[in-house]
């Protein structure tokens, strides 16, 4: 065996140029197969870490029928937990807490704009909600007195900073109309867009004056781990009972995940041809390899090697074709993974030029990097090369030692 590697080794080696192009081919598909996969994966990720810190958490209690699109955000429906529902959260959440979401207008000077307002608990929401990515110019309000703390794609198109007085006008829970002014305490880029661009974090204790009712419109409510979800809204639904919907993170990323999936397949479809492309070179180096050395076979059949000696002989200068430009691909599409899961393409531009207000997208796009997500890409790229050699090997093989021999 020592011996047909040394030989299948020197083979290649002697023509380089054709190896080289014919192997080509995987090396490119291999390295977009993992870096694709990777950055799709890094995508979806990030969809649903969006979501999980964003609005809803790992599981979001809400009024039935809720809108769920657009910047429709009602408060004539608020929520007072019943004390089954409470002993479900006791039991089962790490924490839960209130929120309440208002369609409110913002005016600066001679400038307004229509916003989310997301009133929150000044010590309790980061239980639910982390705030890992947040970077904040100013604070974060602590009190009704303190203001709001405003999305740094609503201040940017404003042209307003930390400190800037402005009034925020909205409609209470009867749903008369009030306003505010209240002072700009911060501005924060939380890295979600559908945050960033047209919402600002308002103290309970403010919305509460605005809207004329302290009580919240929704619960978030924070897991051990997300994939417990489904389980626990199913747990909550009979014991919060009518008037009230629940909704996990699975569902409110479905469709953006789905497209995911989409992006998947298009991305393995281009794989599979170039990787189709790459057995067809292989396939014609191996069997021009063959031709060129007739002389060579009968040489080797006379000398004792049998058929399947041949067979496994040009098989070998296949597979290492196939080791070769797989583990080359799989290292330089792994390198790629790993840098991007470390320094993220920043897509803010993106969302600084009104794309995905309303969309829970992060404008960090990493890269998912596993070490196992190497393996597999090899492993194709082998069976590859290997079943791309089976004919030209089976055919070099079945030359007559004799005819072999007496070839020109």
């Amino acid at each position: 065996m020592s011996f047909l590697l040394r030989l299948a080794l020197r083979n290649l080696v002697r023509n380089a140029r054709r190896t080289v192009l014919s192997t080509s081919a995987i090396v490119v598909g291999v390295f977009y197969l993992v870096l694709g996969q990777a950055m799709v994966g890094g995508v979806e990720e990030g969809i649903v870490r969006s979501a999980e810190d964003g609005l809803t958490g790992h599981v979001l209690i809400r009024a039935a029928d809720y809108p769920d699109e657009g910047l429709s955000h009602p408060v004539d429906v608020l929520l007072d937990l019943p004390e089954p529902a409470r002993a479900v959260l006791q039991e089962r959440a790490r924490a839960s807490v209130p929120r309440t979401l208002f369609v409110a207008t913002l005016v600066a000077g001679a400038d307004s704009l229509r916003l989310r307002g997301i009133g929150f608990d000044p010590v309790e929401d980061v239980k639910v909600f982390p705030r890992e990515t947040w970077k904040v110019d100013g604070k974060v309000p602590a009190t009704a007195e303190d203001g709001v703390l405003l999305g740094a794609g609503a201040a940017a198109m404003l042209g307003i900073g930390p400190g800037t007085r402005v009034v925020l006008q909205t409609r209470t829970h009867a749903g008369a109309l009030n306003a505010l002014e209240v002072p700009v305490s911060g501005i924060v880029s939380t890295g979600n867009i559908a945050i960033d661009q047209v919402s600002a974090y308002v103290p309970h204790a403010l919305v509460a004056g605005l809207i004329a009712d302290p009580r919240p419109s929704h619960f978030g409510v924070r897991l051990a781990h997300r994939d417990e979800a489904p389980a626990v809204a199913a747990a909550l639904a009979p014991a919060l009972g009518d008037g009230f919907e629940v909704v996990t993170w699975e569902e409110e990323t479905r469709e953006l995940l789905r497209m995911q999936k989409i992006r998947r397949r298009a991305l393995d479809a281009f794989v599979g041809v170039l990787l189709l492309m790459s057995s067809f070179g292989i396939a014609n180096t191996i069997l021009m390899a063959a031709h060129e050395r007739v002389r060579e076979i009968g040489t080797l059949r006379a000398m004792g090697l049998s058929r399947r000696g041949v067979l496994a002989l040009f098989l070998m200068e296949g597979g290492l074709m196939g080791v070769v430009s797989g583990l080359l691909g799989a290292g330089l599409g792994g390198a790629g993974a790993w840098w991007f899961s470390v320094h993220p393409l920043d897509l803010s531009e993106m969302g600084a030029k009104g794309m995905g207000g309303n969309i829970q997208f992060s404008t960090w796009l990493y890269a998912r990097f596993d070490p196992a997500m190497l393996v597999a890409p090899v492993l194709i790229s082998v069976a590859v090369a290997l079943l791309a050699s089976a004919w030209p090997a089976r055919s070099a093989s079945r030359m007559a030692p004799a005819e072999a021999v007496r070839a020109a």
